[in-house]
């Protein structure tokens, strides 16, 4: 019952129900197979952390490890001490297919008439898995529901999924994975047990992209380390929609401040108004808070802590003399409010990142 996802901009690197090792978050692991083994396992996980921590991965492994267990395929020699699965597991197989009659995924569904994701998951999308929930669990078999993330359920697919949350079905677990988890629900908080995944460690990051990386030079690579903060999924989304030379641009048209390069903006406003610019548009949208937060808080330590960039701290401290760091947290707050209003009503790409830039200018006027 679980879903084949709707292809996305990163096909040419693994999924995270594809994904067979997780590095960096062995403590997590350790704390989830610990609470499963002392007999009073939690009905509920909400797993927290930054995109593209690996949080989906996880929620995949753990899923793995409990539908093989109690179905003849683990548990044979005591308790398990990992949640590594043999290789041959039919589980694993039907997981792929997303034919596991154990396993449903809620997430954002595909809008056919408008051909896009909707914006949230909707109460419809938690009523269609009904029948799910009323289905008894085969004898010794565990169930598993990911909802990825539950920070993007409406107000009454979250109250809807409480409800369920509050009288769960037998061997039924829930893996809850949420971004910014101050936003949810207290009452859905309350019922879960909360597992944070950190950002990786540089070594671990290392290990991690070395696959995708070796195309990149030893600079280009330290970048991506740098934009990535500690998060796999947001460095491979930097490197499928060209983040690196993206961000390099972002800085070439910075850099001249308070007169901003009009005619390498202009090329980067050009980039994403073409028909294949959405990719590059979303990285854009996502860089420019980023960034903004990331000077914000270098400016905060005197420019003492954290990783620069080559040539990056120059141009923060440039902005930073030019205005206090409370205009450039005010003009986060207005870019964030732009780029969240071109979603909900789709502005043209091109003006919105003329607007994101020339507020900047502006500031200088």
């Amino acid at each position: 019952m679980s879903e084949v996802p709707v292809p996305d901009k990163l096909d040419k690197y693994p999924h995270p129900q594809d994904t067979r090792r997780l590095i960096g978050h062995e403590t997590a692991e350790k704390i989830f197979l610990g609470n499963f083994n002392s007999g009073r396992f939690h009905h509920a996980w909400l797993i927290t952390g930054a995109k593209g921590v690996g949080k989906a991965t996880f929620a995949y492994r753990a899923a793995k490890f409990l539908l093989t267990q109690g179905a003849g395929e683990g548990g044979l020699f005591g308790p398990p001490d990992s949640l590594n699965v043999a290789d041959g597991s039919p589980a694993l197989a039907q997981i792929k297919a997303g034919a596991h009659p154990g396993l449903i995924v809620l997430k954002r569904q595909y809008d056919t008439k408008n051909k896009k994701l909707f914006t949230v998951i909707r109460v419809d999308d938690v009523r269609a898995r009904a029948g799910f929930f009323r289905l008894t669990a085969s004898e010794g078999s565990w169930r598993v529901v990911i909802v990825d993330p539950v920070d993007e359920m409406n107000s009454s697919a979250a109250n809807a999924m409480l409800k369920i949350l509050e009288e769960p079905p037998e061997k039924t677990v829930f893996l809850l994975l949420s971004h910014t988890p101050a936003g949810l629900l207290p009452t859905i908080r309350s019922r879960c047990r909360q597992l944070p995944l950190r950002p990786l460690s540089e070594t671990d990051m290392r290990s991690v992209l070395e696959p995708f990386s070796r195309t990149l030079s030893p600079d280009q690579v330290d970048m991506l380390l740098a934009m990535a903060d500690g998060s796999p999924g947001k460095a491979l989304q930097l490197l499928d929609t060209g983040g690196l030379d993206i961000f390099a641009g972002l800085l070439d048209i910075l850099k001249t401040y308070p007169r901003l390069d009009a005619e390498k903006l202009h090329g980067l406003a050009d980039s994403v108004g073409r028909k294949d610019g959405e990719g590059a548009y979303r990285t854009i949208c996502e860089l420019y808070p980023w960034w903004l937060s990331r000077m914000v808080r270098a400016g905060s330590s005197n420019f003492t802590d954290g990783q620069f960039i080559h040539g990056e701290s120059d141009i923060m401290k440039r902005l930073v003399v030019a205005h206090p760091l409370d205009a450039w947290v005010d003009l986060w707050e207005k870019g964030n409010r732009l780029i969240k209003k071109s979603d909900a009503v789709n502005l043209d790409r091109k003006q919105v990142v003329l607007n994101l830039f020339l507020a900047i200018e502006r500031m200088g006027s």
